[in-house]
């Protein structure tokens, strides 16, 4: 079995890495390797930084059939939130033809949770600008009856590419010293309990940022990074028995990943997955994945 995990970059290796690790803690009845598709063209242009919404459905479209054309997944994961946002387009219907899910359905589902746990708890859902464009939290959570007072959705530019570039987190807190109190300011009033919910895969790699940050101003603070539940999603998708099955992981991406973010990455990733690690490192450039 092939399961494709993509995103626009590379912080979605958080993903791979958490469901390497429950798949090495409890093996399926099948072989499994996790191919990761690397969906950004360069690595200083993704899809925040395309004209428009007609250019980012049109070359996610593209990279999909090269995907499937080459790498044929069984099943395949979108972990980028804003892809998983544009992905419910109409659009993409010719490119449903294996079993999908997106990292969105993840989100709502941890909020849900934690509304019901913290219910005059207001949100405030962090993001990239196009998955803030895309409204797709926020319209989501009122249509379950949640007053629009209550959610903000702050858009980050810039702080995927800073938690790549420095894992010490010093880049990010500078960014978030912006983000943080521009966020709170969408409030009317700014709530007792606050749920901080990281629309970034990569945003959850510096957590602790968001949290310190976020508690320094409401101390009642829960942040939600939706990563690991993306891969528990994942194997309870998948739906198979307990095994001895083998497992392999392997990194593609349409460029030469560049040594800062796989330093970084590699150290965010820790000792716990290391085969999500040693693919990292030895990822296979493939510019196909953008052939016309």
């Amino acid at each position: 079995m092939r399961i494709g995990i993509t995103d626009s970059g590379v912080g979605g290796l958080s993903v791979c890495a958490e469901l390497e690790v429950l798949l090495r803690r409890a093996p399926l009845d099948t072989d499994v390797e996790i191919v990761y598709l690397n969906a950004a063209l360069r690595d200083d242009y993704a899809y925040n930084a395309m004209p428009d919404r007609e250019t980012k459905l049109r070359t996610f479209a593209g990279f999909l059939e090269n995907a499937y054309r080459r790498y044929r997944p069984d099943h395949l994961y979108i972990a980028c939130n804003s892809l998983s946002v544009l992905f419910r387009d109409p659009f993409f219907d010719p490119q449903r033809r294996v079993p999908v899910r997106g990292i969105v359905r993840t989100g709502l589902e941890a909020m849900r949770s934690a509304l019901r746990a913290q219910p005059d708890a207001g949100i405030a859902v962090f993001a990239t600008p196009t998955t803030v464009a895309e409204g797709t939290y926020l319209a989501a959570l009122l249509d379950e009856g949640l007053e629009e007072p209550r959610v903000v959705q702050q858009a980050c530019p810039g702080l995927p590419d800073a938690i790549s570039n420095d894992h010490s987190g010093g880049q990010a807190r500078e960014l978030l010293q912006r983000f943080v109190p521009e966020a709170l300011a969408q409030f009317r009033t700014c709530p007792d309990r606050l749920i901080a919910f990281l629309g970034c895969t990569h945003y959850g790699y510096q957590a602790g940022v968001f949290e310190t940050l976020l508690r320094d101003r409401v101390a009642q603070t829960t942040v939600l990074n939706p990563n690991p539940a993306a891969a528990e999603d994942i194997v309870a998708w998948l739906g198979r028995a307990p095994g001895n099955g083998r497992l392999s992981v392997r990194v593609v991406s349409p460029y030469r990943i560049p040594e800062k973010p796989m330093t970084s990455l590699g150290r965010y990733l820790g000792a716990s997955a290391p085969g999500t690690v040693a693919a990292l490192r030895a990822a296979v450039c493939d510019p196909g994945l953008y052939d016309s």
